[in-house]
């Protein structure tokens, strides 16, 4: 029988989102107010960076961290920068490793990925800024190359701790 099938014949997941949450969440705007009446005609240079993070709790329980920094700037002038941890807590029902190391690198962060994305429009935009809206990212190839986010510089790096 089929590891992923139940009695009834139900098809069980080969995860479970328990809960998401915020971990760390820093906003800063050193230049503001004043970069709001400064005429800017530079373009401003974006750079992105993302992390995830897989730490177990026990054998079938593990946290999968989203860790993306932001930082946007003039020249030498800051915009804003945002340091964001958004986590979830797992269970896994798979048994096989290697599955069990792509949902937790690559299908976990896929689904919890639009929640940070909203989070930080939001977030942008109630700061005074044109709302930050991050491009999808494809978790499949994001440890094989880096993801450009529309003719920026992410640092992409993945972990598994």
């Amino acid at each position: 029988m089929n590891q992923n099938v139940q009695n009834n014949n139900q098809i069980m997941p080969k995860f479970e989102i328990l809960n998401q949450f915020i971990k760390d969440l820093s906003f800063e705007a050193p230049n503001s107010p004043k970069i709001f009446f400064d005429k800017i005609e530079d373009k401003p240079n974006m750079e992105i960076n993302l992390e995830v993070k897989s730490t177990p709790v026990n054998e079938n329980l593990f946290e999968i961290v989203l860790h993306i920094k932001v930082k946007n700037s003039v020249k030498e002038n800051v915009l804003f920068f945002i340091d964001l941890s958004y986590g979830a807590m797992v269970v896994l029902h798979e048994k096989d490793e290697e599955v069990r190391k792509n949902i937790l690198l690559k299908s976990v962060p896929a689904h919890i990925f639009p929640f940070v994305r909203s989070l930080i429009a939001e977030l942008t935009k109630e700061s005074g800024f044109m709302p930050l809206v991050l491009q999808p990212i494809d978790f499949n190839v994001l440890q094989a190359q880096p993801i450009p986010q529309n003719n920026q510089n992410p640092q992409p790096a993945n972990e598994n701790k």
